[in-house]
């Protein structure tokens, strides 16, 4: 069936129109919420499959390899993914399984090297797919879909068969596991009365999650240890936090903890930008030990 849907790919209608800058407008309050409350039955399970839902590990060296072809495409692509999201307003969760989808595909599927618009049919697809699973509002036309001026154009028919190798590679799993699945859970643990968290709290994690969902750096950890670390980081917020003390420390190895506290500190060195963008002021995180410390009062 694979290789039927290559040869038809081959054939694929594109229009060359040439490029744009970046769109943004997409605000955080408009991302979409709806968790499901989660056990820590349902919780352990997410954390034994979550790694059926990762691109392979040569994936993640071949982008660290230097190719920069390669990775100049996959930029411009998850760029052109995100650009769309904001001007349709789809949220993070969307936009995190876009990259799920692509990332796992190309780690397990090679395109044409001599043919650069396949990159970009992907990326077409997988936020096709993405949006199809998550949102309640999706473009009738497919070829509305294809916002922002990119360089290339496709038509339905062309997009339909990239999606149906996409299903086929990934083996029909496109219910992911991404940091998005943990974080309702996590934040929730974060509370010492255990209440479900507000709407703005899992807003600035699925900010922070989305906002590194594009790099390659985060690529070597398990959504649950990106979830934690990110639930640890927007904690910060309510009250100081021991991650060895917390709630949900138990959930991981003393290896894990190691490497919640590592995407903590490389999510701190990074996120200054989005400190500025919490509701109530301004909150740092310790590397060290992972203590999160607030110089704002709780709302």
């Amino acid at each position: 069936m694979a290789e039927n849907l290559e040869l038809g790919l081959l054939c694929t209608e594109t229009i060359n129109v040439g490029d744009d800058d970046m769109i943004f407008g997409r605000e955080v309050s408009n991302f979409q919420m709806g968790f499901p409350l989660e056990s820590e039955e349902i919780i352990r399970e997410m954390m034994e499959t979550e790694k059926q839902h990762l691109p392979s590990d040569d994936y993640i060296r071949r982008l660290r390899s230097g190719d920069m072809d390669f990775n100049a495409r996959r930029r411009k692509a998850l760029n052109w993914i995100f650009k769309a999201c904001e001007v349709h307003q789809f949220g993070p969760l969307c936009m995190c399984l876009s990259v799920n989808y692509f990332d796992r595909f190309l780690s397990v599927h090679d395109l044409p090297y001599d043919k650069a618009w396949t990159m970009q049919l992907l990326a077409v697809a997988c936020l096709s797919l993405a949006a199809k699973l998550e949102e309640t509002s999706v473009p009738r036309l497919l070829i509305d879909l294809q916002v922002g001026h990119p360089e290339f154009l496709f038509v339905a028919k062309s997009i339909q068969r990239m999606e149906l190798l996409v299903v086929n590679r990934l083996e029909g799993r496109l219910r992911a596991i991404t940091p998005c699945s943990y974080i309702s859970y996590f934040l929730r643990k974060m509370s010492k009365s255990d209440q479900e968290p507000s709407n703005t709290f899992i807003s600035i994690s699925l900010q922070v999650i989305a906002s590194k969902a594009k790099g390659i750096d985060f690529l070597e950890f398990r959504p649950s240890e990106v979830a934690a670390a990110v639930a640890l980081y927007v904690s910060g917020e309510l009250h100081t936090v021991q991650f060895d003390n917390s709630s949900f420390s138990p959930l991981f190895s003393p290896l894990q903890k190691e490497r919640v506290k590592k995407i903590g500190g490389m999510i701190e060195s990074g996120g200054s930008g989005l400190c500025s963008q919490t509701p109530s002021g301004v909150f740092e995180v310790s590397a060290s030990c992972f203590s999160i410390k607030t110089h704002a009062s709780s709302y």
